[in-house]
């Protein structure tokens, strides 16, 4: 078995220099291309405080149950994160992400565009037309909608404005892009915009990704802002649904409140009918001490026994009874300052969640690392051009590298030199007459005649 050494493949290289040096271009060409071509890009970030805190006191969720343990402890600012992810769905709907416009950039601004129908798969073109004081956009020939510049224009599948920034006189031609709108926002959510916990704080970063600036801080705040948004709305949401089951548990421990009051009236009434009854056997005229004092001097004293204890057990019920009543009017009070509380909640009109900082125009945009692209192209190309200069080295029948000899010598075969000819002769089996018009190096060759 015949070996292909280092020096023999840069020895083929060098026999076939044109074709690796063609080769070796392609990737670095291409890299170029992609240089030229490729737009900066703008990251604005905006930063927001999480709402990870209890709106709601804890022992009013345990009262209503609503204090689930889960299985696993929760992230919460892993939570807020995720949610911020899900919530920038909406806001990239809202900004029309899936919507492309093709017009001269110098003469009109997008101001504002939205996606209204999400649910169309295939991607859609549209022509617009500008006239001087009117914009009109078709749909296979047919006017789709039309209208003014800086007005809204609703054109059934999407809505735009578009801003004049300069007078004409002739008409202008463009088109309009809509793009499968959960594609594109999927790309979006992915690839452009990134959330993040900043450290071990609880604050989050939010960054968009565009090649127009205004368009990502445009999105990056708009996200912050449905986020801080979302969480108000959470905080009154949950303290209106807590304030009607409070209402309900108020309710019913006022009820048990005015029950107790009735019982209380009974028994003081009982105890005035005890106090009769006290009279109607003529002891009324001593204190209840001397009656008490009287009863343990005389323990067989039936009537005495008879009333003291009715007088003991209705004393005892009547001090249980307050007891319990004392309780519900406290849990009674606790319960309406809770009610008080979860107003106080959906009236605020500032969440705990909050923008500290907005995103604004970065001062440099981020352009692709050049130098290190054309090095990785040269080394791909490399890489790339070696291959296939030994697999055109090895399709060509001309021998006059030291690699394409030794991938058809065998240890039968014999080369052989015509001086008169000045050609190189290979006999082995399955070849005949494989010549080359060079002299190979490296090979000791002998006369044919010799031979």
């Amino acid at each position: 078995m015949n070996y292909i050494s280092l020096i023999d493949i840069i020895i083929t290289i060098y026999k076939r220099l044109k074709i690796f040096l063609m080769f070796l271009c392609v990737p670095v060409f291409f890299c170029l291309v992609y240089i030229l071509i490729t737009k900066p890009i703008y990251n604005p970030s905006a930063i927001v405080k999480a709402n990870i805190y209890e709106t709601v006191p804890t022992w009013i969720a345990d009262l209503l149950q609503q204090r689930l343990v889960p299985s696993t402890p929760v992230d919460r600012m892993a939570s807020q994160v995720e949610l911020i992810k899900v919530l920038s769905k909406n806001v990239l709907k809202e900004n029309g992400v899936n919507i492309d416009f093709e017009l001269n950039k110098s003469y009109f601004k997008i101001v504002e565009k939205k996606t209204i129908i999400d649910t169309i798969r295939k991607n859609l073109n549209f022509k617009i037309i500008f006239y001087p004081e009117s914009i009109l956009v078709f749909k296979k020939n047919k006017i789709l909608c039309s209208g003014k510049f800086e007005d809204t224009i609703n054109c059934n599948y999407f809505s735009f404005v578009i801003k004049k920034l300069k007078n004409f006189n002739k008409p202008f031609e463009g088109k309009v892009v809509y793009k499968n709108p959960l594609l594109t926002i999927d790309d979006w959510i992915k690839n452009r915009i990134n959330v993040d916990q900043i450290g071990i704080s609880d604050l989050i970063k939010i960054s968009v990704e565009d090649y127009d600036p205004e368009y990502a801080v445009k999105v990056a705040n708009n996200i912050a802002k449905e986020y801080v948004n979302y969480s108000l709305e959470e905080e009154r949401r949950l303290a209106r649904e807590t304030r009607k089951r409070l209402e309900v548990f108020y309710e019913e421990a006022q009820r048990r409140v005015d029950s107790l009051k009735k019982i209380i009236k009974a028994l003081k009434v009982d105890t005035l009918s005890l106090v009769t009854y006290i009279l109607d056997f003529g002891l009324g005229n001593e204190p209840m001490a001397r009656i008490v004092e009287r009863y343990f001097n005389n323990p067989g004293d039936e009537i005495l026994k008879k009333v003291s204890r009715e007088y003991v057990n209705k004393s005892l019920t009547l001090e249980e009874i307050f007891s319990a009543y004392n309780m519900l009017v406290g849990q009674r009070n606790a319960l309406m300052s809770a009610i008080e509380n979860t107003k106080l909640v959906e009236a605020k009109s500032v969440s705990v969640a909050q923008i500290l900082d907005y995103a604004v125009i970065p001062p440099k945009p981020k352009w692709p690392k050049k130098f290190l692209l054309l090095i990785l192209s040269f080394v791909f190309g490399i890489i790339f051009s070696t291959i296939f200069t030994l697999i055109f080295d090895r399709m060509d029948r001309n021998v006059f590298t030291p690699t394409k000899l030794k991938s058809i010598l065998n240890e039968n075969a014999k080369v052989f030199y015509n001086y008169s000819s000045l050609k190189f002769y290979l006999i082995s089996s399955g070849f005949s007459k494989i010549y080359s018009n060079e002299k190979i190096d490296n090979f000791e060759n002998v006369n044919l005649e010799e031979a």
